[in-house]
């Protein structure tokens, strides 16, 4: 076999750690595929397939290595595509500046994109969570766990006795998870594997034992959700709980600190629902067209907000059996039912309140342009009229909700002595820095601005010290 360049070298090294994954490899301007990837990504994005050497002299045609290739600042929506059919990216990234490196580029995986784990617009559908779930199964217990890290969203569940599997694949219906990753016992399960993939088109990834070591996963539980583990009440609920969050800490190789609540609930605080029952009381889609839009969902849902319309179709998936929490809502409907001009304010200042909680999520994976900033204001800044409009109503929940609001202050005032008022789309650009906010900042814009203006006053002042006029 002739020797690879320095580069293939570097590109198979990278590729034998991630071989489910469709390698974005960073050369330059573009995300550069090869061999079976690029073979494959040519065909589900349309790309024309090219090829080149991949040794140290060239070869005949046949011997050359397939390839393809994106523009880096388009890939989002390339990206976008290879999820929704099931794949799984992993992006490579350049970790130093080509022109002042010395030899080969460094080049690592930044993150790996999956369905259960994408945050980008483009891949996800505003109104519906994305779930990425965890399941461990042994001989006596199952636990599953949830989270939808667009939103920072997580919950846990566990089961026991011999109704076990019929629990779980109901909780399973209930949330739809794009992607599921499933202990040995679970994976061994064909049964299971089959509901996830042929049901519910949940891509089905064996995380192994090592992931859902209970040790393991008591360490990276408490790590995440200090204080929040002693309540689960058997290691399978635990184990669940560790298998995923290794998973997201495998592939997003970032900070996710912006989840930080685990809920714990048992299968009695919401009516269980079989998927065949769900299908055929149409709550979501029609049993037709698998359309919204002529079923249940689409009669209630009169939101006006991206989080609304989310939390909507969570309470329709997961109804309330408590009497008391059924009270409790009902008591705030009756409030805004009574007041139709409050009702209509509300409407009002909700309509104009942005999707805050995956604008967060995106701010702590550090992909939040100068755009989403604002958005993220406008959104705070309509927070003290909403908990002025709560703050007459009598019923407890509405009550609690209004005291709950935070208007995060200091972050708003912070983004606006910060970011200008219309940012390019793109920090790229540049040019989203305030005047007068950094004073190292106007320095340098002010070089980029008036360089030749500023060339010329040095030109003409040493001219007039040293007497030179030419």
């Amino acid at each position: 076999m002739a020797e690879l360049t320095p580069m293939m070298k570097q590109y198979l090294e990278i590729k034998k750690d991630n071989p489910d994954s469709i390698l974005f490899f960073r050369l330059g301007d573009f995300y550069e595929m090869f061999a079976d990837d690029a073979k494959l990504a040519s065909r589900e994005l349309d790309l024309t397939l090219t090829s080149r050497d991949h040794g140290k002299h060239a070869k005949p045609e046949e011997e050359r290595v397939p390839m393809c290739g994106i523009p880096y600042h388009a890939s989002e929506a390339y990206i976008a595509r290879l999820i929704a059919k099931g794949y799984k990216v992993a992006i490579c990234e350049q970790m130093e500046d080509p022109a002042t490196a010395k030899g080969l580029v460094k080049r690592d995986i930044i993150r790996v994109v999956t369905p259960g784990t994408v945050i980008d617009a483009a891949c996800l559908e505003e109104k519906a969570s994305n779930f990425l779930c965890g399941i461990y199964i042994d001989s006596q217990n199952a636990g599953a766990a949830f989270c939808d890290i667009s939103t920072g969203e997580c919950a846990v569940t566990a089961f026991d006795g011999p109704d076990t599997d019929e629990h779980l694949y109901n909780e399973l219906g209930r949330y739809a998870p794009r992607e599921a990753m499933l202990s040995d016992g679970a994976y061994s399960d064909a049964g299971l594997v089959e509901f996830l993939t042929q049901k519910l088109n949940c891509r089905v990834e064996n995380g192994g034992e090592g992931r859902f070591r209970l040790d393991a996963a008591k360490t990276a539980a408490e790590k995440q959700f200090p204080g929040q583990t002693e309540a689960l009440p058997c290691d399978a609920a635990v184990q669940a709980v560790g298998g995923l969050l290794a998973y997201l800490y495998e592939t997003q190789k970032t900070d996710l600190s912006h989840i930080a609540s685990l809920s714990w609930y048992t299968s009695g605080q919401f009516m269980e629902l079989d998927l065949t029952a769900r299908r055929n009381l149409e709550l979501t889609e029609t049993l037709r067209t698998k359309e919204k839009k002529g079923s249940l969902l689409w009669v209630l849902d009169k939101t006006r907000t991206a989080m609304g319309h989310r939390l909507i179709r969570a309470w329709m998936e997961r109804p309330l059996l408590s009497p008391a929490a059924i009270s409790r809502r009902l008591g705030a409907v009756e409030d805004l039912v009574n007041d139709a001009i409050g009702r209509e304010e509300l409407i009002h200042t909700l309509r104009e309140i942005t999707d805050l909680e995956r604008l967060i999520g995106r701010i702590v994976y550090g992909t939040a342009g100068g755009r989403d900033l604002v958005s993220l204001a406008a959104g705070l800044g309509k927070l003290p009229q909403l908990r002025e409009r709560l703050a007459p109503y009598p019923s407890a929940l509405l009550k609690s909700l209004s005291g709950e609001l935070d208007d995060l202050e200091e972050l708003r005032n912070l983004i606006g002595r910060a970011i200008v008022d219309e940012p390019p789309f793109s920090v790229r650009e540049g040019g989203f820095i305030r005047l007068g906010y950094d004073a190292e900042v106007d320095r340098l814009r002010d070089i980029q601005t008036r360089g030749k203006d500023m060339v010329l006053a040095i030109e003409a002042r040493e001219k007039e010290k040293t007497g030179i006029k030419s």
